[in-house]
């Protein structure tokens, strides 16, 4: 009976400690952020996804409609080509500054940029990182975190044989002439705000 009794003493504590919990705690709060980092993580590579979807159907509009703008039939007759630009007179008993939202141009890019975005299913386009219409900017840089999912839209110039630099990029304005064909390359900006090219076409 006096062996039973000492052995019931010194039998072992199950019951988690103090320094247990600290621990249990501390691999909780790993867990917690080891989730939220994956789960950021995957947001942000849906969004660079979504973005790069925007491209893609941007750059596969115009590579189609580069085919058909020149024909007499092409419905988008924004976008269409051949026709020189017409002059928009400016208003002369304005100021400068008044005549800048002054209507595109037929013939130029503004005109057929204000109808993708205003007539197409582009006026739907959304960029993902901020849940806005994207933005067209000149080009992308890490320096700047608003340019996430920006749509960069550039106009490639040839330079004559045996330049150093056998084309030129810039990026295509509102002002620009579409009556001829040009090569254009469309590129968006993933989440670090890094330039992604999409594709180069005609159109």
């Amino acid at each position: 009976m006096q062996h039973t009794h000492t052995d019931a003493a010194h039998a072992v504590k199950t019951s988690p400690t103090l320094a247990d919990w600290i621990f249990i705690l501390i691999v909780l709060s790993i867990l917690a952020v080891v989730t939220k980092l994956g789960h950021d993580a995957y947001l942000e590579a849906m969004n660079t996804e979504n973005s790069k979807k925007n491209g893609e159907e941007l750059a596969a509009w115009m590579t189609e409609a580069g085919t058909a703008r020149f024909k007499k039939d092409f419905e988008h007759t924004a976008c269409a080509g051949g026709k020189p630009p017409a002059k928009v007179a400016a208003n002369e008993n304005a100021a400068p500054e008044e005549n800048i939202d002054a209507p595109a141009a037929e013939g130029t890019w503004g005109a057929c940029f204000n109808y993708l975005m205003t007539s197409t299913d582009f006026k739907d386009m959304i960029n993902p990182f901020f849940n806005e219409p994207p933005k067209f900017i000149a080009a992308c840089s890490p320096d700047d975190d608003s340019l996430m999912g920006a749509i960069v839209l550039e106009k490639m110039v040839a330079t004559p044989p045996g330049s150093a630099v056998p084309v030129i990029n810039s990026q295509l304005m509102d002002s620009d002439p579409i009556d001829q064909k040009m090569q254009l390359r469309v590129s968006v900006c993933d989440k670090g705000s890094y330039a992604i090219k999409i594709a180069e076409f005609e159109f």
